[in-house]
């Protein structure tokens, strides 16, 4: 679960979840030059999976709305 006391170890273990995934998910969210591959679509929304099921539900409606997991990282989630 997302816990703002500690951002960089949650910040790396979803890297490493992401990774797990696979590397188009993982891409998904770190490549925004990714948007225009066709795996996009499953891996971003594989992403998002990942993310809201991490999420707490004061922090998940924050993105809830993002229809991309690279908008979600323009919320200040501290």
């Amino acid at each position: 679960m997302f816990d703002v006391s500690n951002v960089d170890i949650w910040k790396f273990r979803m890297s490493a979840y992401l990774k797990t995934l696979g590397l188009h998910v993982y891409l998904a969210t770190t490549k925004k030059t990714y948007l225009g591959n066709d795996k996009y679509i499953e891996a971003n929304a594989q992403a998002l999976d990942a993310l809201k099921h991490t999420l707490s539900k004061e922090y998940l409606c924050m993105i809830s709305h993002c229809d991309s997991v690279c908008s979600v990282e323009y919320f200040d989630l501290s």
